[in-house]
């Protein structure tokens, strides 16, 4: 509000000081063509200490220097508002048409400083603004017209009123003071406003730095927290991908061997060869739990595709444990190695919990791809359950479905089926129909 008002006086104090200078010349101009035309220029120039020259030549030089004023004004306000450099200069041009134009008049009116100081109030914000004030106002201190013409000889504009009526003298005088008491007022209301409004923005800083200074520490408690929650976010991931290694191969290594043990007596070299395969599924484990402790990304999949990983995972779970898996595996789904990480270890904790939990002898395996969506169902003929209860295997293979923008649900109708659904990118989107 304050700025709309401050831009409302400006208008008003260059209007009123174009109009009082251009009031002085052609009061001089009309006086003068009067006197002449009443044939009392021999009476008139007797009581006069001097003369202007060129009366009509002031006029239209003043009307130039006016124009001048306007142009500056309408540049500072208009084209480079923000151009500390060049509202500068412009103030400089004021300053020397200002000078110019109460020298023309004899310094019978000398507010249009006052012009040029609400300019320096409100442009200038360096150290140098005190300067400028301190100078802007000895100017309009010693340019007083009553000041000057003790050490210099003018002429005077009241003198050129004395020569009217007496009416028509207090007309003109009573204009004329007025004009000048207005510019004044304008100038003393518009520096209080400047002030009000540099106060106001002194009180919005202050108020900024506060909330920064809040938002700083509120940033910094954030930042511990979000360390504290990666601290955990690591131990859970850690835990999860130990779960799902440990857990399958021990799985897979339990059943295994209950599996040679039924047959040692009858099938000595068949067992000897289980017992191999479950060596080596002993050892994968081992393997995968180490890459878990030392790097947190257990990525069974990160030198083998998507598939070529699962149906790798799937053949040794076969010859350690004798169940039987059916699987549907289709290829190059345009997945993220992070990606193809989530759903390998949810098909691999799904065969865990069938062959743990459910007791199954048969597993069906589906990862196909339909439209835009990957589609992952994993079956098994196992004892299912009556309720669904999200344990520790089913929560984390929901988190991780849901961590690539994916959905998953449980059904046990029959055994146990978990499906998955998770969109895949096409042209380098990630479709989320």
């Amino acid at each position: 509000m304050n700025d709309s008002n401050i831009r409302k006086i400006k208008y008003v104090m260059l209007g009123i000081n174009i109009f009082a200078i251009l009031f002085i010349l052609i009061l001089i101009n009309t006086t003068t063509s009067i006197v002449i035309l009443d044939s009392n220029a021999r009476t008139f120039m007797d009581n006069l200490q001097k003369i202007p020259y060129r009366p009509n030549f002031l006029l239209f030089y003043g009307i130039f220097l006016n124009l001048l004023l306007i142009f500056t004004f309408y540049l500072r306000q208009f084209v480079f508002p923000n151009n500390k450099r060049n509202i500068l200069l412009t103030i400089l041009v004021d300053t020397a048409v200002a000078i110019i134009l109460m020298k023309i008049i004899d310094f019978n009116y000398n507010g249009i400083i006052l012009w040029v100081l609400a300019n320096v109030v409100y442009y200038i914000e360096s150290k140098n603004k005190y300067i400028a004030i301190t100078v802007g106002v000895l100017l309009y201190i010693l340019t007083t017209f009553s000041i000057l013409k003790v050490f210099v000889n003018l002429f005077s504009l009241t003198e050129y009123i004395n020569y009217y009526p007496k009416q028509i003298r207090q007309i003109i005088l009573t204009f004329y003071y007025t004009l000048t008491g207005f510019n004044l007022i304008c100038f003393i209301i518009f520096c209080v406003l400047v002030i009000q409004e540099q106060r106001g923005r002194i009180n919005e800083i202050n108020a900024l730095y506060k909330k920064l200074s809040i938002a700083n520490e509120e940033l910094k408690q954030l930042a511990d927290i979000k360390e504290k929650m990666g601290e955990t976010k690591e131990r859970n991931r850690l835990a999860r991908e130990i779960h799902d290694t440990l857990g399958h191969s021990l799985t897979a290594i339990s059943f295994g061997v209950d599996a040679c043990l039924a047959t040692l007596d009858k099938d000595p070299e068949g067992t000897k060869e289980k017992l191999q395969v479950i060596s080596n599924v002993a050892k994968s484990g081992i393997n995968e739990v180490r890459t878990s402790v030392t790097t947190l990304r257990a990525d069974s999949s990160e030198e083998l595709s998507l598939s070529k990983s699962i149906i790798s995972m799937i053949e040794k779970t076969i010859k350690a444990t004798d169940i039987k898996i059916n699987y549907t595996i289709e290829k190059d789904f345009n997945l993220e190695k992070y990606e193809e990480n989530a759903i390998y270890r949810v098909v691999q904790e799904s065969i865990t919990n069938a062959i743990r939990h459910g007791h199954a002898n048969t597993i069906t395996i589906q990862l196909i791809k339909e439209k835009n969506f990957l589609l992952l169902e994993i079956k098994d003929n196992g004892i299912g359950c009556k309720s669904i209860k999200p344990g520790f295997g089913t929560r984390h293979m929901k988190e991780r479905i849901e961590s690539i923008q994916g959905k998953i649900e449980y059904i046990s109708d029959n055994g146990f089926i978990v499906r998955a659904k998770v969109p895949l990118r096409t042209k380098g989107v990630t479709n989320n129909d």
